[in-house]
């Protein structure tokens, strides 16, 4: 969500957040701008630009649905951390003939996201499907999604500094 946000205040939008450009570390980092666009050359796509999973409803079928912006990426990272955290992804695979209707190539642009697993807290509920809105305004931006993320991130065990050594007592 930081990378997100810093990509968005200058301007940029990355235009394929999934898992893989996700790279874990310590930080985590967002990689691939191959298809990033300046904000203003996005919001003027007219063709699907992404990762059919991970589109959000503007990006499956501009302008139609939307015009491809800032929000479209909450959308893929909010694709990406239901993922991570379900199991499954929010929406089941479209088809992907190219002569299908672009509701059937593209599930979210009807459907709700699948229920989470009931264990998920409110916390993190709340945020991750305000992100799956159909809605681009209705989504947080990646500054307000990163906000609501640190009291969890707060939350989290520390790591055990110098990590285990064997032989060590």
């Amino acid at each position: 969500a930081s990378a997100l946000h810093y990509l968005h205040r200058e301007d940029v939008v990355h235009l394929d957040v999934k898992p893989s450009n996700i790279i874990m570390g310590a930080p985590p980092r967002l990689i691939d701008l191959s298809i990033a666009r300046p904000v203003e050359v996005a919001a003027r796509l007219d063709y699907t630009v992404g990762t059919d999973r991970y589109l959000a409803p503007e990006q499956a079928d501009p302008p139609r649905s939307g015009v491809p912006g800032p929000p479209a990426d909450v959308f893929g990272l909010g694709a990406t951390l239901f993922e991570a955290h379900a199991g499954y992804r929010p929406f089941e695979d479209g088809v992907t003939d190219p002569e299908a209707p672009v509701e059937r190539r593209w599930p979210q642009l009807l459907d709700d996201p699948r229920p989470l697993p009931e264990s998920t807290p409110d916390e993190l509920a709340k945020p991750l499907l305000a992100c799956l809105d159909r809605v681009p305004d209705n989504r947080p931006t990646a500054a307000e999604l990163a906000e609501a993320f640190e009291p969890l991130l707060a939350g989290l065990p520390k790591p055990v500094l110098g990590g285990f050594r064997p032989g060590r007592r």
